[in-house]
């Protein structure tokens, strides 16, 4: 019975290799005109667009597939296997960059309707697929900032404004150039009639962006940040671009010098108190420190009043300058020295010192001869304190608003009798659209 099944089940075998054989050999031999039209199938669409493309690699596939193992037509399977990836390749080309367009005209429509969120939102796409896009980066910081200026009390673009600025600069200094020349997209562009060198003013309006937030907007109630804000405002000015000629720049500069002295006229005076009120070594040294603040502020608000006083409009913030400039020259010649308007009548011909070098006190001979706060700013140097600022006028800087909070008051002193008024606000001016 054994033996009988052997066999049984040997022929069973036989038949069924024997029927693959055939069906194998059906498909080889007697399928041409099925053979003859799929072959025509990838042939007829290989060149022709990319859906007909993909035509020809789905025929080409099934062609392999089913005639793969036939020695008659090895020619034709080998000429499919070598030509389905290049049109792969193709295909996947062109809809990756179907793609691209896409999202670069959703990006440009964007930047048409000055819909910013969408171009956060668009941009931050093409810069995940192009981190070196700079162009983009360019366009999303320029169009972010133009929303602070516009919305004095909203933050909600402060930390990405700072992130694309900075990304900016990062990028023009290592060499990257914008792909039209013009350093931005459209109106969000750096590179105007007014300042047709798009990448000096890039970086002057990039850094001042940083500047401005971190002075204005962060800096509010966090004087390290305003500290900070001062080398970005200095390199903003060192470029052909509007931060060049912007009285706010200064001002804010020539702001944080002052307090500066302040500062150091308030501990100045817990010394004395504790001194008898009688200066010694240590509190003449700190009002020759003052004194070096003091030279410092002196340069800055007269570049500020320097570039404010030719516009007319802005009278009111440009004489708001001019009285803080006297204020700190009486404090700093203890009255002695009138010359305000000789000096701002050169100042713009001095290159400013950079705020990160270090300020060198004033040589102080002797102890003065009254002792309470005889060398202090007075009881009239107030504090310049413009972190409520609003928006600037990017085009017309003389009409940058900047607000005047609480100030801050030195101790008193005969020496310095000025007027107490706090540096104005400039009137603004009608909006205009920025040369940036």
């Amino acid at each position: 019975m054994k033996t009988i099944f052997r066999v049984l089940m040997f022929g069973v075998m036989m038949s069924a290799f024997g029927a693959a054989s055939v069906f194998a050999q059906d498909v080889c031999k007697d399928d041409l005109d099925a053979n003859v039209a799929l072959y025509k199938q990838f042939t007829d669409n290989f060149d022709k667009t990319i859906d007909k493309k993909q035509i020809a690699v789905d025929s080409g596939k099934q062609y392999i597939e089913k005639y793969g193992s036939c020695a008659d037509y090895a020619a034709q399977v080998d000429y499919i296997k070598k030509s389905v990836p290049g049109l792969e390749t193709q295909i996947a080309t062109v809809k990756k960059q179907e793609g691209l367009q896409a999202r670069n005209k959703a990006f440009d429509a964007a930047v048409d309707a000055g819909n910013v969120g969408e171009i956060f939102s668009t941009g931050k796409v093409i810069l995940a697929q192009e981190p070196d896009f700079l162009d983009v980066t360019l366009a999303i910081a320029n169009s972010g900032f133009d929303q602070i200026e516009k919305n004095p009390t909203v933050n909600t673009y402060n930390d990405d404004v700072l992130t694309y600025s900075r990304n900016g600069i990062q990028q023009i200094e290592a060499g990257k150039k914008s792909v039209t020349e013009g350093y931005g997209v459209k109106k969000y562009s750096y590179k105007t009639d007014k300042f047709n060198d798009g990448k000096s003013s890039a970086l002057g309006s990039l850094n001042y962006n940083i500047g401005y937030i971190l002075y204005y907007r962060q800096g509010k109630d966090n004087p390290a940040k305003k500290k900070e804000a001062l080398p970005y405002f200095y390199k903003s000015t060192q470029y052909n671009a509007f931060s060049k000629t912007s009285p706010l720049v200064y001002q804010a500069i020539g702001a944080w010098y002052l307090d500066e002295a302040i500062r150091i006229d308030g501990e100045r005076q817990k010394l004395l108190a504790a001194n008898g009120n009688k200066d010694n070594d240590e509190t003449l040294a700190m009002v020759g420190l003052q004194k070096g603040y003091a030279d410092r502020a002196i340069d800055a608000y007269a570049r500020a009043y320097s570039l404010s006083k030719a516009d007319t409009k802005n009278k009111v913030y440009s004489d708001g300058l001019y009285a803080k400039l006297k204020q700190l020259y009486a404090f700093r010649y203890d009255g002695k020295n009138n010359d305000v308007d000789g000096f701002v009548a050169t100042v713009m011909n001095k290159p400013m010192l950079d705020p990160t070098t270090e300020v060198i006190p004033v040589k102080i001979e002797a102890a003065p001869a009254t002792t309470t706060g005889t060398t202090t700013p007075g009881a009239a140097m107030t504090s310049d304190d413009n972190t409520s600022a609003g928006t600037s006028n990017m085009g017309t800087a003389a009409t940058a608003k900047t607000g005047n909070g609480s100030a801050s008051k030195a101790n008193g002193t005969a020496a310095t009798k000025a007027a107490t008024a706090k540096t104005p606000a400039p009137k603004p001016a009608p909006k205009k659209k920025k040369p940036r």
